[in-house]
């Protein structure tokens, strides 16, 4: 029974570190086909729409994760097990996965978004709150919980974590130059509000079958300006470790601008084309510090999915946490600046209404994500059908940098509100009863409530 409970902890464990890893939201890319999206200028800003607008409410969701489930679940004649499971070989798992495991995600709320038309124009002005985060795990931490430390030093490459949360005012504006031809853009003012990067550029591992050392360096950036970590020069002396009176102040500040291009060549054909988020944010730190190991902890002999359970992998993770956090002593940096560019996106589409039926359209888009770390292109081909004034869908399907994807997405009219919600995912499905993908992928949420003026 104590190993049945063990198993259960285990694949739940491993559920949860999927979640966790494979949960920016970009743009809406099926906004390029509903008609009339009140939000559509956030995919292009040279969209023109028809009348002005206020949004209620817009929250969206995407991540890119380059493993799924499947890397560390495995099905055998014993039921599903982890890849620490004594019948898989070293060569699948850990060796099938890529060199670092990387994840990018992020989080937007629209606070209040409102536009106008003013003759061949159209303005925009909103406030979002957006939160962009990360994570990379070297490959090798997983061949030495499989593997065991023998004795030797290893090198474990790359260990990055990073979280930011910012708000965004951001104008727009577009204009139609003539009967086929749109330009249009849009200047957003970055302030930064809090974050946190834990970037380790060196970490070795040397072992024997009684003890183990970590040797390190990194850096701990830390952007709260009323906190105050104490450095080793500080740590006996009465600086505070907090400085409340500084009160709330942004982090920093940051500008990044969209350009776009929307051109109607001719009846029923439409060509878009548009660069997100150029630029970045200079974050100040007001605690920065610059640590090295090594740190010393009793060795992990021989470890293996069969001599491991939830109390062992407990206390050696309290253990571990401990040692970490004694040797963790800020040391005083002054560059207190970093610059971090906004992950850039570039937006291709194309779109024909169907001469026999205008509420038909075909098309296709291509997009590209310059994300930390985990780059991301695809292409899609696309369908809208708009059967009633009131409902317009659109679905689409292609293939991208992680694997084949599709996307749905569905407005519906009452009255002068419009209710819009879309989805996209790859294929290969999920964990049963679970949110966790099984194979690498690219996914987004997006949902919003908006009222037409």
């Amino acid at each position: 029974m104590r190993t049945s409970n063990n198993k259960r902890w285990y694949l739940s464990l491993t559920a949860l570190l999927g979640a966790v890893l494979c949960l920016n939201a970009q743009s809406f890319q099926e906004s390029f086909y509903l008609r009339n999206y009140a939000l559509a200028y956030r995919y292009n800003p040279a969209i023109v729409r028809d009348n002005g607008f206020i949004s209620l409410g817009q929250v969206s969701a995407s991540s890119q994760c380059n493993v799924g489930a499947s890397s560390f679940l495995f099905p055998t004649d014993d039921g599903l097990v982890t890849g620490l499971h004594s019948s898989i070989p070293s060569e699948i798992f850990p060796g099938t996965l890529p060199e670092n495991i990387r994840y990018r995600g992020s989080l937007n709320a629209g606070i209040f978004a409102y536009g106008f038309r003013k003759g061949n124009t159209f303005h925009t002005f909103e406030l979002n709150a957006r939160s962009i985060y990360g994570v990379s795990v070297p490959r090798q931490l997983f061949e030495l919980v499989k593997l065991g430390t023998g004795s030797g030093t290893l090198g474990l490459g790359e260990f990055r974590v990073d979280a930011d949360l910012f708000a965004e005012l951001a104008y727009g504006y577009s204009r139609r130059l003539n009967d086929w031809l749109s330009l249009g853009a849009r200047a957003k003012l970055l302030l930064p509000v809090c974050g946190a990067l834990v970037d380790i550029n060196r970490l070795s591992l040397t072992a024997s079958e009684e003890e183990l050392a970590i040797g390190y360096d990194g850096e701990l950036y830390l952007t709260n300006r009323t906190f105050h970590l104490k450095t080793e020069d500080e740590a006996s002396s009465d600086v505070p470790s907090k400085r409340s009176k500084l009160g709330i102040l942004p982090s920093g500040a940051g500008l990044a601008v969209d350009l776009g291009l929307v051109a109607t060549p001719a009846e029923g054909l439409t060509l878009s084309l548009s660069v997100l988020d150029l630029g970045g944010i200079y974050w100040y730190y007001g605690n920065r510090s610059a640590t090295s190991g090594p740190i010393m902890f009793e060795g992990l002999e021989n470890v293996g999915y069969e001599n491991l359970n939830a109390n062992y992998l407990k206390d050696w993770l309290v253990e571990t946490a401990k040692g970490y956090l004694e040797i963790m002593k800020p040391v005083s940096r002054s560059d207190r600046w970093r610059w971090q560019s906004m992950p850039l996106e570039a937006n291709l589409g194309v779109k024909y209404e169907m001469p026999f039926y205008r509420r038909l359209a075909v098309g296709a888009t291509g997009r590209y994500l310059a994300n930390a770390g985990l780059p991301y292109g695809e292409g899609r081909f696309g369908l809208e059908v708009n059967p009633l004034d009131w409902l317009d869908l659109t679905a689409n399907v292609g293939y991208g940098s992680l694997g084949a994807v599709w996307g749905v997405a569905g407005a519906v009219k009452m009255g002068h509100f419009r209710l819009t919600a879309g989805l996209q995912s790859g294929f290969g499905g999920t964990i049963p009863r679970k949110i966790v993908p099984l194979a690498p992928h690219f996914k987004s949420f997006s949902f919003g409530l908006s009222y037409d003026l």
